[in-house]
């Protein structure tokens, strides 16, 4: 009968570590180093973070401004407003540097001429997979500040955060990458034929990064109702705010855009 394993220390500082049920890659809270601990095949992803520019104070500061205005915002968005939670997060990510290469051959068919064309579609990547099976993380859209990047440090971490641990290994975010870039190129295909008849990407991923980045998770309460914004803590950008829908029907709408506009 196996053994349970009611603790497990950190193979480098020998500090105990939180084990979750899910999570394959654990960092230690003391030193900072990443384990993997499932499979046979040792962890040899380089480790890092971003470093925060952002602190709460800063933080709520964002969220004032981006109520202050912007277009389909409330009039009334930052008054009647309450920042109900703030949390600094350090999600894991992992970070690969791609070379794509797609061959096809389509029809271009916009210009009435059902032009036959061949070629090369190249590109080159820094993609990025998030780490966790879960949450509503929009990771496509968040773009990575790696000029912030610096060895992770528990002492560089923003007061009271928290980071999340890996619940996808190294071996599943390349198989993700893969099948994401391969999807993307076919969809920058579409910019060059109508109809793809063939395309066959070769994917080289060259080099690969394991970091967390330090995200603001906020909530705000507007009328009765909560809304989320999520901020980088590096590079100090909104990365997503949920807009309040209009209250006063197409009216309303109507008045909020010609105000947006006007402003400008």
């Amino acid at each position: 009968m196996p053994e349970l394993v009611e603790s497990i220390n950190c193979p480098k500082c020998g500090g105990p570590l939180n084990l979750v049920p899910g999570e394959v890659i654990v960092t230690c809270p003391y030193c900072g180093t990443a384990s993997r601990f499932q499979g046979d095949k040792p962890f040899v992803l380089r480790h890092s973070m971003l470093a925060a520019r952002v602190d709460r104070d800063g933080a709520v500061r964002m969220i004032q401004g981006w109520m202050d205005g912007g277009v389909m915002k409330p009039d009334d968005l930052r008054k009647a407003s309450r920042i109900a939670s703030m949390e600094c997060v350090y999600l894991p990510f992992y970070v690969f540097e791609v070379d794509a290469t797609t061959s096809y051959s389509g029809v271009l068919s916009r210009t009435g001429t059902n032009e036959r064309r061949t070629g090369d579609l190249r590109r080159d990547y820094f993609w990025k997979i998030l780490g966790r099976r879960s949450g509503d993380f929009p990771t496509r859209e968040f773009k990575l500040p790696l000029g912030f990047k610096v060895p992770f440090d528990t002492a560089g971490m923003v007061r009271d955060s928290r980071f999340l641990n890996a619940e996808v290994d190294e071996d599943e975010a390349d198989r993700i990458a893969r099948e994401q870039v391969d999807d993307h190129q076919r969809q920058l295909l579409k910019d060059l034929v109508d109809t793809i008849e063939d395309a066959r990407t070769a994917i080289d991923l060259k080099d690969a990064e394991f970091l967390h980045a330090p995200i603001w998770f906020s909530t705000y309460e507007y009328r009765g109702r909560t809304f989320q914004i999520l901020i980088d803590a590096a590079s100090g950008e909104v990365i997503r705010g949920d807009i309040p829908p209009p209250s006063g029907g197409f009216g309303e709408f109507m008045k909020g855009a010609a105000n947006d506009l006007f402003r400008r």
